[in-house]
């Protein structure tokens, strides 16, 4: 931590640290309060530099990786891009340390058809591999965020990706996103998954339908009611996540039965409507349409405390919100930054002009990097 503030420091900005656990997640009171926390230190200016509180964190609600945890926070605060950089240079089609006609990828707009080598482990800088990062880039392109996987070794190449350069693996955010309850509930840590038939895939994944005992084949974990769980095809690939209505000893007892037998068979004890996952409490994490679309996020509030903030007079809204996540460090693995756009016409402008701006934008990005760089020759 000492490391960031003295580089940031160094280049007239200030930062804070954030300690999370899925626990501070799952709970959707503590979920919004720790939203409302970064939307402040993001209006004041300051960085949040975010790790998981391992003090508090018991095993059973841990992230366990950095990539998991990463995505998390760029669904919480709602991020437009979540950089992963790692000691690879991009995603490739096999393990390029093996196979020399493996070839990079660069784009990816549907990540449930991707064919791609997820044999990488993680660091000694890392505890995941490119397995949790598809992970990641699934629950980060649900929520609306461009994630990119890139190498650590040139940190130039964020601005560079950010203006166009085709590097590293970008995925590209559904376009149309979770908001709201659907969002949180890709934070919600998950305790089973279900699998199901190609006919509750459909009913679930096109027709957004809820999902009933009939079509589960396999369940998998042990869970109670109003846990989060992983709905995955037959195949076994995750598209969706959704809070359980019934512990898995009762899922157990109902699936692959039709409604009408489960009433004459009297299965459970007590009356139900024999509906697993109300489809409200349903989050797709593949291409789908969404009904709920809050009035306000946190965009539209963070734009409205910096425009509130008379230190930043004259900023309209927030461009992007950046998230950047590194295997290159241990104590913290996740900052955040506000880039703001120009001030629209006839507005109050900064007292520096333009071009005084740009450049000194362009020296402290310089800096940036160079300590950036420093950083990578020690380790």
């Amino acid at each position: 931590m000492r490391y960031y503030e003295d580089i940031l420091n160094a280049l007239g900005m200030t930062c804070a640290q954030v300690l999370l656990t899925l626990d501070n997640l799952a709970d959707r009171s503590q979920y919004i309060n720790a939203r409302n926390t970064f939307t402040e230190l993001l209006a004041y200016g300051t960085i949040p530099v975010v790790n998981e509180n391992d003090t508090v964190a018991v095993q059973e609600l841990r992230f366990g990786d950095n990539d998991t945890l990463s995505a998390q926070v760029a669904t919480l605060v709602e991020a437009d891009y979540l950089f992963l950089m790692t000691d690879v240079d991009a995603l490739y089609t096999a393990n390029p340390k093996l196979d020399s006609t493996a070839t990079p990828i660069h784009e990816v707009e549907d990540i449930s058809s991707l064919t791609a080598d997820t044999s990488t482990t993680g660091t000694q800088w890392g505890t995941g591999g490119m397995v949790t990062k598809l992970t990641a880039a699934r629950i980060a392109t649900a929520a609306g965020c461009c994630l990119v996987i890139c190498t650590s070794a040139r940190p130039e190449g964020i601005l560079e990706i950010l203006n166009g350069a085709r590097r590293g693996t970008k995925f590209y955010p559904l376009a149309r996103s979770l908001k709201g309850r659907k969002r949180w509930l890709l934070t919600v840590p998950v305790r089973g998954s279900l699998w199901l038939d190609d006919g509750a895939t459909h009913a679930v994944k096109d027709k957004h339908n809820s999902l009933f005992p009939v079509g589960v084949i396999k369940v998998v974990g042990q869970f109670e009611a109003q846990d989060a769980v992983s709905l995955c095809d037959a195949s076994g690939h995750e598209f969706a996540r959704g809070l359980i209505n019934f512990p898995s000893k009762e899922v157990l007892l109902m699936q692959g039965k039709k409604t009408e037998h489960l009433k004459e068979s009297k299965v459970l004890e007590y009356v139900t409507n024999w509906e697993l996952i109300h489809r409200g409490n349903l989050a797709l994490l593949l291409q789908g349409e969404d009904e709920e679309w809050p009035k306000k996020g946190m965009r539209e509030k963070l734009a409205q405390r910096l425009a509130a903030n008379s230190s930043i007079s004259g900023v309209e809204d927030v461009g992007s919100v950046v998230c950047l996540s590194s295997t290159g460090t241990t104590s913290s693995i996740s900052a955040l930054a506000p880039v703001k756009s120009a001030p629209a016409a006839g507005t109050t402008a900064p007292v520096t002009t333009a071009g005084q701006q740009q450049t000194e934008q362009q020296q402290k990005q310089q800096q940036l990097v160079q300590q950036l760089q420093q950083q990578q020759q020690l380790q």
